[in-house]
């Protein structure tokens, strides 16, 4: 879907009649509440609207890829980022628009697009019907749309995830803590950490950036990741170009700074250990695989990534 004009509508719709559907993640950080749920339907009052609860992630993609077909002219996501990952992959070339009503835990990129996290204050942007269309990146084959990594980056994903679904009381606790809980645990990673580094090679529009023992390594759409660290900050999900950055082998305590520094609304950029690369096309190599995640989500698992960006495959309400 390259090149997406704003205005499509889906096939089956009169057109100048929007049809809205809604998917709830009831496991995201809001989602699961219903007072959410109901003030969601109370701001959507009046407009052609249904709700839709999915049981199961096979359940979510299936009503998110179905949506033009069945006459959907705006899908909205009640959920984090890793519902919105769900469903951008889900709609693939549809003629369908996507709205985000953020109710996750980092909501990186409705916060980038300053989309408010009040839902009657969502909803009412969703309604005005301003869209801004954004380019996409795709991992071996899997698309995201804010920021992706490898390293500590998708370990520290990884294991905040399946933190949140442990229990009701980790999800409480996850909640309560919201997104710091990334940055804290990114922070026990460096101190603690018995494998800290990964050997990778990178290349970028064919040209070798170099052979690093990696701590964390970040191909970004967008300036932030996990709502509070930079690591991009000239990242722009509209301009066309991959922005990238690694954290090379430094003392514990020299990445520990560069990392605070990164949190400190990108600071770190002259540090020795941060090297920035940007282009239309990187890969990654390494002797074992490498687990990528995107919009917090896992996407891949290689020995070698090819990391492509598709200018203005999205068309958000914003």
């Amino acid at each position: 879907m390259e090149g997406r004009e704003a205005g499509l509508t889906a096939p089956d719709s009169p057109a100048g009649i929007r049809r809205y559907r809604v998917i709830v993640n009831r496991a995201a950080k809001r989602g699961g509440k219903a007072r959410v749920h109901e003030r969601i339907a109370e701001a959507m009052a009046g407009e052609h609207v249904e709700f839709l609860v999915p049981a199961t992630r096979a359940d979510a993609i299936e009503a998110c890829s179905r949506a033009a077909g069945d006459g959907i002219t705006d899908l909205v996501v009640a959920g984090g980022d890793g519902t919105i990952n769900l469903a951008l992959n889900a709609i693939a070339a549809a003629p369908v628009r996507l709205g985000v009503i953020p109710c996750g835990t980092a909501n990186d990129l409705a916060t980038y697009l300053g989309i408010p996290k009040d839902p009657a204050a969502a909803c009412a942007i969703l309604k005005q019907g301003r869209t801004r269309v954004l380019d996409l990146v795709d991992v071996n084959g899997k698309r995201y749309a804010t920021a992706g990594g490898a390293g500590t980056v998708s370990r520290v994903a990884v294991n905040v995830n399946r933190f949140k679904r442990y229990s009701r009381a980790s999800r409480w606790v996850a909640r309560r803590l919201g997104s710091a809980i990334y940055l804290g645990y990114s922070f026990f990673l460096l101190l603690f950490s018995r494998r800290l580094y990964t050997p990778v090679e990178v290349f970028c529009d064919g040209q070798s950036v170099g052979r690093f023992p990696s701590v964390a390594l970040f191909v970004n759409n967008q300036p932030t990741i996990g709502k509070r660290v930079m690591p991009t900050p000239d990242a722009r999900p509209d301009d066309g170009e991959l922005s990238g950055m690694l954290l090379s082998r430094r003392s514990r305590l020299g990445t520990i700074v560069t990392v605070s520094l990164m949190s400190l609304r990108g600071h770190h950029t002259a540090r020795r250990d941060a090297v920035e690369f940007h282009g239309e096309r990187i890969e990654i190599r390494a002797e074992q695989p490498i687990l990528f995640i995107g919009d917090g989500e896992v996407l891949a698992k290689d020995t070698r990534l090819t990391i492509t960006i598709h200018p203005g495959a999205l068309e958000i309400l914003c």
